[in-house]
């Protein structure tokens, strides 16, 4: 729709209706109403989310592109490791209904933000048809920005991995206090700040996209090996397991903002549609993740997770070198 619209219409109406399902989660009388506004809830932040990226396309183009992309893809990718702990401190002033509250206010300031503060980045063209199907088509035929797609889909469902189990891992195997569990998603978070601020610092010293890439990729799966190496060995501590999910924080740091801005560049005419699929992509591999630990963790118990990271990572990086591989290869006429 915005690639058609443009973006500030679109993103006002999901942030209306991210703040109108919030408001109606915090007021659902049976369980399943919470569902169904908990749905509406999600289709309105996805749109946030997609839009943010593409504005950032349509705004900045090359190295400027890059370093604006690590800031707006470190908010991204924070937001679901931050969140247990925000919700946590918000259960502390009362019932679960407070958290929808929050977020329903939350929305509401965000559709103030845009309307006030947000100018059109793509105007809409006049004559142009919506045409879902051959907009998704044209992305789906540039080869280097669907294998961008897979590398960043592939990496979310690497650290969903941990966020997924952490509950069972932390305080039901180590054994730690709920706010110690707050702490240590706090500590988390802070190596994906660390990431992104070495690549904003690379990106503005005109470090090429490629090597923050290559460190980041093929770190990641290592130190889910290593943390997988202890939990094989029977070691299961908060010394052998935290210090690599930090690293792999790092790691998605340092990767996230160059994947995006790589797989958006070739489509500049596309730039929301690509970033819906990379959106997409990114859920329904964190769900996939979620399932995978589901159904390792009553059998592996905590060694369930690490290879569930280090699975995902590992596909990440190969996908990465196949893309590289692939752009590197002459074309035969």
């Amino acid at each position: 729709l915005s690639d058609r619209v443009g973006r500030r219409p679109v993103m006002l109406g999901g942030m209306t209706l991210y703040a109108l399902a919030g408001l109606g989660c915090a007021l659902a009388p049976t369980i399943e109403a919470l569902l169904a506004f908990r749905l509406l809830e999600g289709i309105g932040a996805a749109g946030g989310t997609t839009l943010a990226i593409a504005v950032v396309r349509d705004s900045f183009d090359g190295q400027a592109g890059r370093i604006k992309m690590s800031q707006v893809s470190m908010v991204i990718t924070i937001a679901p490791i931050i969140a247990p702990t925000l919700g946590g401190l918000i259960l502390l002033l009362g019932e679960w209904r407070l958290i929808y509250l929050a977020l329903g206010l939350a929305g509401v300031a965000l559709v103030l933000a845009v309307y006030f503060g947000l100018d059109e980045s793509r105007p809409p063209t006049p004559g142009t048809r919506l045409d879902l199907i051959g907009r998704y088509a044209a992305v789906f035929r540039q080869r280097r920005t669907m294998g961008y797609v897979l590398v960043n889909t592939l990496g979310s469902g690497g650290l969903f991995a941990f966020i997924a189990a952490s509950p069972l891992v932390l305080m039901g195997t180590i054994g730690v206090s709920v706010a110690m569990f707050g702490l240590l998603f706090a500590i988390t978070s802070s190596g994906i700040l660390l990431g992104s601020a070495i690549n904003n610092h690379l990106a503005r010293r005109g470090v090429p996209a490629r090597m923050p890439l290559a460190v980041g990729l093929a770190v990641a799966p290592l130190a889910a090996l290593a943390a997988a190496a202890f939990m094989a060995m029977g070691i299961v501590r908060l010394e052998t397991f935290i210090p690599f999910v930090v690293v792999v924080g790092i790691c998605r740091g340092l990767t996230t903002p160059n994947i995006t801005h790589a797989a958006l560049e070739p489509v500049p005419e596309h730039a929301g549609t690509t970033a819906a699929l990379m959106g997409c992509g990114q859920m329904l591999c964190m769900a996939a993740s979620g399932v995978i630990v589901a159904t390792l963790y009553p059998v592996l118990g905590p060694l369930g997770v690490a290879l569930t990271m280090l699975g995902f990572l590992s596909a990440g990086l190969l996908s990465w070198l196949a893309v590289e591989y692939a752009a590197r290869r002459p074309r035969v006429a």
